[in-house]
């Protein structure tokens, strides 16, 4: 309810928010996505973004022109679920972009030495 403070915070949106601020990003007035719907980080993250006054879009992995709308972000939190979902080409110069997802790639690719 608007006006009212939630009792508990799940750390992961918190910790979002403390390094944005840490870093002195503006959020006031910037477009944010948030990639990720869950109860634990995607909405919580949306609606403290939308406390400090950032225009707020929440998508999934089922969003229409995902790459469109991600490429309009100032700030996004990505917390999908899916590893590489956000291609380099859909941020734009300057935005800034949190991963904070846990998921595992296959690094058999990766050279070593």
């Amino acid at each position: 309810m608007k006006g009212h403070e939630p009792e508990f915070i799940p750390c992961t949106p918190k910790g979002c928010l403390e390094l944005l601020k840490r870093y002195e990003i503006p959020l006031s007035g910037k477009n944010a996505v948030v990639l990720g719907r869950s109860n634990i980080v995607g909405i919580p993250m949306a609606l403290l973004l939308m406390n400090e006054n950032a225009t707020v879009t929440v998508c999934h992995s089922r969003t229409a022109n995902l790459p469109q709308v991600v490429s309009q972000a100032d700030i996004i939190v990505a917390a999908i679920g899916k590893a590489q979902m956000v291609k380099p080409e859909w941020v734009k110069p300057g935005a800034v972009l949190i991963d904070v997802g846990i998921n595992s790639v296959d690094d058999s690719t990766r050279k070593l030495g």
